[in-house]
C-alpha cells in the first residue's frame, strides 16, 4: 500500500456514499413495515427490524454530520478566504452540490431532531418524512459524487482533486453512484427476509 494516497475530497465523498448506503437500508426496512405490511409498529415490535432500522439510521445520521461539518468548514473557508475550495458562483460542480445541500440539511436535521427528541411524532409523519429523508440522502450523494468527479477532470472546471484512489474511476462514475443503492437494497432485503421468518414463528 506504499505510495497509495487519497484526497480529503475523496474521503468526504466516501463518507457521503456510506451514509447513503445506510439510509437505503433504513428506507428498505421502513418501506417494508409501513407500505408492504401496512404496520409501521413492526419497527418497534419486530426485534430484527427494530435493531436494524435504528442501527443503520444511527450510522447514516453520524456519517451525515461528519460530512456536514466538513462541508460547513469548507464553505466558510471559501467565503472568507477564497479557497481552497474556491467560492465559484459560476461553476457547475459548485452550484450543483452546494446550494441544494441547504434544503437537504433542513430535511435530515429536522428528521433527526424528531427521531431523538420527539419520538411519538415520527410515527405520525412517517408516510412522507421517511420518503423525504431518503430522497434528500439520495440527492446528497448524487450531487456530491457529480461535484467530486467533475473536479477530477483535467480539462474540466479547475481541477482541484486528483483522480480517485478508492472510488471507481470516472469512466465508471455511473456504477459508483448506484453502488450504495444496490448494496443497501441487498442488505435491506436480507434483513427483511429474516424479519419475515421471525414473524411467521410468532
Amino acid at each position: 500500500m506504499a505510495g497509495l494516497t487519497y484526497s480529503v475530497a475523496e474521503f468526504n465523498t466516501i463518507i457521503t456514499m456510506l451514509g447513503c448506503l445506510c439510509a437505503t437500508v433504513q428506507a428498505v426496512t421502513g418501506a417494508y413495515a409501513g407500505y408492504k405490511k401496512k404496520k409501521i409498529s413492526l419497527l418497534k415490535t419486530n426485534d430484527i427490524l427494530f435493531r436494524s432500522h435504528r442501527a443503520f439510521g444511527g450510522f447514516a445520521t453520524t456519517l451525515y454530520f461528519l460530512g456536514l461539518f466538513a462541508g460547513i468548514t469548507g464553505f466558510i473557508t471559501a467565503i472568507f478566504f477564497g479557497g481552497p475550495p474556491f467560492f465559484e458562483i459560476s461553476d457547475l460542480s459548485f452550484n450543483f452540490h452546494v446550494w441544494p445541500s441547504f434544503a437537504i440539511a433542513v430535511i435530515i436535521i429536522w428528521k433527526t431532531y424528531i427521531s431523538y427528541f420527539r419520538k411519538p411524532h415520527i410515527y405520525k409523519l412517517w408516510r412522507w418524512l421517511g420518503a423525504a429523508t431518503f430522497i434528500a440522502w439520495s440527492l446528497n450523494w448524487i450531487t456530491s459524487a457529480f461535484s467530486y468527479y467533475l473536479r477530477t477532470i483535467p480539462s474540466g472546471p479547475p481541477q482541484t482533486h486528483p483522480p480517485p484512489t478508492f472510488l471507481l474511476p470516472i469512466a465508471l462514475m455511473w456504477l459508483q453512484i448506484i453502488l450504495p443503492f444496490i448494496i443497501g437494497a441487498l442488505l435491506g432485503f436480507i434483513i427483511v427476509r429474516k424479519a419475515e421468518k421471525k414473524e411467521r414463528k410468532v
